[in-house]
């Protein structure tokens, strides 16, 4: 049987000599390799260039040489093939570590040119050791004549939506004019935007050059995911001894394609799960076209009688298409029987309007009012009432009727009553009891709005504090317009003021390849609303 040797049988076997100058070594590999400390505080704090140990910086009438900076820690290098950059751009150059010292090369591959000022900029690739703390702000300036270009450019970058700042934003300068060198070029100059938005280039020289800012996913200085959130700017900006910039760039997220992420079929129903809110963009068409639909979020419903498997068609514009199959109904007697659905608070106990929904676990065709009823408070007489199916939703019944404050109701539909998509009736009874609030606890808001130009479109959304939306208006064709809110709750509201310019009643986002911003967006608050109180609310819609 073989014996397993370990290290130590090995050492003993070996002269005292022998062994010191083993361990002597491994104890000089183990100083020589810095590690984190364990435990302690977290450290925070980025690591800073050791000015006195370094390569002066700012220096003019330079000579090609090595660069050294060296920092008050350890330092480690973060993907900085992708995060280094240097303009006037210059190819060639190398980056590495030695000790606590990076060390940029400039090569042999490229020549300086004269009388011209080049900036280093490491982005974010010098990290410390420990947690990760990025150097901040870390650039090497030089230039190769007497003087250090110093023109500046500033401004902002703010979301196309919210008006809020973006931190972290990066902002791409280019020389060239070309409308591919946000995809294929790395800038001529760069810069990055703090928690308050704003963006500070230093060192430049005079020109012109194209603009834009960038969520950069995948941190290589291009425009090349969907995902990456752009604001450009239609025309080059002109930087000059004589001008003085301040931008402000807006940031949007493009149209992401919609995508279909996962289907589930049972009896009746095809569920279609998308990236995103399908309703505005998805047409449907199929071999078998006697199919209903409705949406939740961002989830397609489709139901169906076939009794033979049929094809679906979806598309969206030119930009997703789809073909499903659709597994038929193999016994519609199995199909789930008739419920309602979960209903909020909101909907249970509602201010008195003259709709109330309910909601059910399938399709509604038809309602036999004979077998439904609606009372109120604990009277047996019957109320006379109207219903409809919901425009939005083949799963809503709406019941109509004026409705009192105050007071308690009752919606009882006996078996047989509702007939679903299906053909199928409730075999049990089903029932719903909601009571109205009283006026006193709502108030009034009446919006006047006036405009310049008639011809202008206006989607306006109020929302709620939380972002709740709780009326849209669309508006167009005049130049005043009001619009009363009657039993609004109390509470605090805004105003959300989309120029709609394609009239479509909602936002539509920017797109660089069809050289479109998104549409304009103005947030304006309302004065807070107050429990039986009648709000007016004067509003000048313009272009900003």
């Amino acid at each position: 049987m073989q014996k397993k040797t370990s290290f130590f049988y090995f050492l003993s076997r070996m002269n005292i000599r022998s062994v010191v100058y083993i361990l002597c070594c491994l104890g000089l590999y183990t100083c020589a390799t810095p590690s984190p400390p364990a435990g302690g505080p977290v450290d925070e704090t980025p690591p800073k260039v050791v000015v006195k140990k370094s390569t002066p910086n700012f220096q003019t009438n330079f000579k090609p040489q090595t660069i050294e900076l060296t920092f008050d820690e350890w330092v480690k290098l973060k993907n900085a093939n992708q995060q280094v950059i240097i303009s006037p751009p210059f190819e060639g150059f190398e980056v590495r570590l030695k000790g606590k010292s990076l060390i940029f090369d400039l090569g042999h591959k490229d020549t300086l040119r004269n009388n011209v000022t080049y900036v280093i900029q490491f982005g974010e690739s010098v990290v410390d050791l420990t947690e990760g703390n990025p150097a901040e702000d870390l650039r090497f300036v030089f230039s190769t004549g007497s003087e250090i270009d110093s023109l500046e450019l500033s401004g902002e970058v703010v979301d196309a939506y919210t008006g809020e700042p973006i931190d972290k934003a990066l902002v791409l300068l280019y020389e060239n004019q070309a409308d591919s060198v946000f995809r294929t070029l790395r800038p001529f100059y760069f810069g990055r935007t703090g928690e308050n938005g704003r963006f500070d280039i230093y060192n430049m020289r005079a020109g012109s050059y194209k603009v834009c800012a960038l969520l950069d996913a995948d941190a290589n200085y291009r425009f090349n995911q969907v995902n990456e959130p752009i604001a450009f700017l239609e025309e080059a900006v002109l930087i000059g001894k004589d001008t003085s910039s301040r931008l402000t760039l807006q940031l949007f997220q493009e149209q992401i394609p919609l995508q279909l992420q996962e289907t589930d079929q049972s009896q009746g129903v095809l569920k279609l799960l998308y990236n995103q809110n399908p309703i505005p963009l998805l047409k449907n068409k199929g071999t078998y076209t006697d199919y209903g639909q409705s949406f939740e979020k961002d989830t397609a419903f489709i139901w169906h009688q076939s009794t033979l498997d049929w094809t679906l068609y979806l598309s969206a514009d030119t930009t997703y298409y789809d073909t499903i199959e659709v597994d038929a109904i193999k016994n519609i007697a199995t199909i789930e029987k008739i419920q309602l659905k979960k209903m909020t608070r909101k909907d249970l106990n509602p201010f008195p309007r003259k709709i109330f929904p309910i909601r059910f676990s399938q399709p509604i065709i038809q309602l036999d009012t004979t077998l439904a009823h609606l009372y109120a408070d604990s009277s047996l007489q019957v109320l006379p009432y109207e219903w409809m199916i919901d425009s939005t939703s083949i799963q809503q019944l709406n019941v109509k009727y004026s409705f009192k404050e105050s007071t308690a109701y009752k919606w009882i539909a006996l078996p047989g009553s509702i007939t679903n998509f299906f053909g199928q009736t409730n075999p049990d009874t089903l029932e719903v009891n909601w009571t109205t609030d009283a006026r006193k606890n709502y108030g009034n808001i009446t919006f006047r709005f006036t405009t310049e130009d008639a011809s202008q479109a206006y989607f306006i959304k109020m929302l709620k504090k939380d972002k709740e939306p709780i009326a849209t208006f669309q508006l167009q064709g005049a130049l005043n317009y009001e619009r009363i809110l009657n039993g609004v709750p109390p509470d605090d509201y805004q105003l959300e003021i989309i120029l709609d310019d394609n009239a479509n009643g909602r936002w539509d986002t920017g797109s660089y390849d069809a050289k479109r911003q998104a549409e304009k967006v103005i947030i304006r608050p309302v004065e807070k609303l107050r429990a039986n109180w009648d709000l007016e609310v004067e509003v000048e819609l313009k272009r900003r």
